[in-house]
């Protein structure tokens, strides 16, 4: 016979508690460090990292003679 899930008082749960799920494991993303002279891909373009700019979510990278200030979860390594 199985037994019903009680809360941590011993007072059963109410009907709405009954039949919940456990939430999914979350699974870390790690971004890669990236330094001065990185070859780096976005867009589907080579390019090299320039620097990381300060707010902790862009950073510049240099395509040919330009320079583009893309977000640093967008970056792959090249």
């Amino acid at each position: 016979m199985a037994s019903r899930t009680r809360l941590p008082g011993g007072e059963p749960r109410m009907a709405s508690q009954r039949r919940t799920r456990r939430a999914g494991t979350v699974q870390a993303r790690i971004t890669p460090s990236w330094r001065h002279g990185d070859r780096v891909r976005w867009g589907g373009q080579l390019g090299y990292f320039g620097r990381d700019v300060e707010d902790g979510t862009h950073a510049e990278i240099r395509i040919g003679r330009r320079l583009y200030l893309v977000r640093i979860a967008d970056l792959k390594p090249g």
